[in-house]
């Protein structure tokens, strides 16, 4: 069977000297993997037709009981040559990318995510440079909401009172621990989370549309005397964790991810030392 759809490339790796496996995400049939032979020769009817984020028209042929389809035709339709330009913005794509592929699966109706994937794809091409930490906490927050993983943030009235800044939060459940309700296994995997962390949290939530780091919570830095930092860095280590606990992804290359694109100086260049 012969099929044409919209696909955004997720992964590129060698398969011989001259072809490559191409991983995609479509919206009618989620996950796939083609094989394109001779794609590195010179004259391939492939060369420069797709790369790293890259939207295509693809065209393919589907194979029912192989995990590998044969390729026909295939144009760029977005290129996003921004994200070749900043590296910053090319690492955070890469690791949205990287997310997708190992979250996504094959054979079924995946139009809320490519969707989601290409409006947050979008808007990092055209992101300022220090707003790709806060476009992955928004898609991580809404690609756990499209897999039906969103954790529960609601606060019980008897046992998280306004006067309990810190609130204890299971990772298994996932939701606050009640004191009235079954006590947690022993063991039980938890951590403490700030009520301004959850608030944030719920913003991102109901946030329709990916938007740059300085509006990510403009309400919270004027209301709490600019800790918008500190609210970011306790909602990412959340996420990482609630990520890490229910998606078979490893934590490792989130952590190198926001490794890569922390700004903040943590020690002196050799020159200015020496002088």
């Amino acid at each position: 069977m012969i099929i044409q759809t919209q696909a955004i490339v997720l992964q590129i790796r060698p398969w011989s000297r001259t072809s490559h496996m191409v991983t995609w995400l479509t919206p009618e049939h989620g996950k796939i993997v083609t094989a394109v032979k001779g794609a590195c020769r010179p004259k391939s009817a492939f060369l420069g037709q797709y790369d790293l984020f890259y939207t295509c028209d693809l065209l393919f042929y589907r194979r029912e009981h192989d995990g590998v389809h044969a390729i026909r035709e295939c144009a760029p339709l977005v290129l996003r040559e921004p994200l070749r330009r900043a590296w910053r913005a090319a690492a955070a794509a890469a690791y949205l990318v990287d997310l997708t592929a190992r979250v996504a699966f094959g054979h079924q109706d995946a139009a809320p995510l490519f969707e989601l994937l290409t409006r947050t794809l979008d808007r990092l091409a055209d992101a300022p440079p220090d707003a790709p930490r806060e476009l992955i906490l928004w898609y991580e927050t809404h690609l756990l909401q499209r897999l039906g993983l969103l954790p529960d943030l609601t606060t019980c009235p008897y046992c998280h009172t306004p006067d309990r800044p810190w609130l204890r939060f299971s990772l298994p459940s996932g939701r606050f621990l009640c004191q009235h309700l079954a006590h947690g296994q022993p063991g039980e995997a938890s951590l403490s989370l700030h009520r301004d962390v959850q608030a944030l949290f719920r913003v991102l939530c109901q946030s329709a549309e990916p938007f740059p780091g300085a509006q990510v919570s403009a309400d919270f830095a004027s209301k709490k005397n600019h800790i918008q930092p500190n609210l970011i860095l306790g909602l990412s280590r959340f996420l990482g964790m609630f990520i890490a606990f229910h998606l078979d992804v490893p934590s490792a290359v989130r952590r190198v991810t926001f490794e890569m694109l922390d700004t903040t100086p943590t020690q002196k260049p050799a020159l200015l030392e020496n002088s």
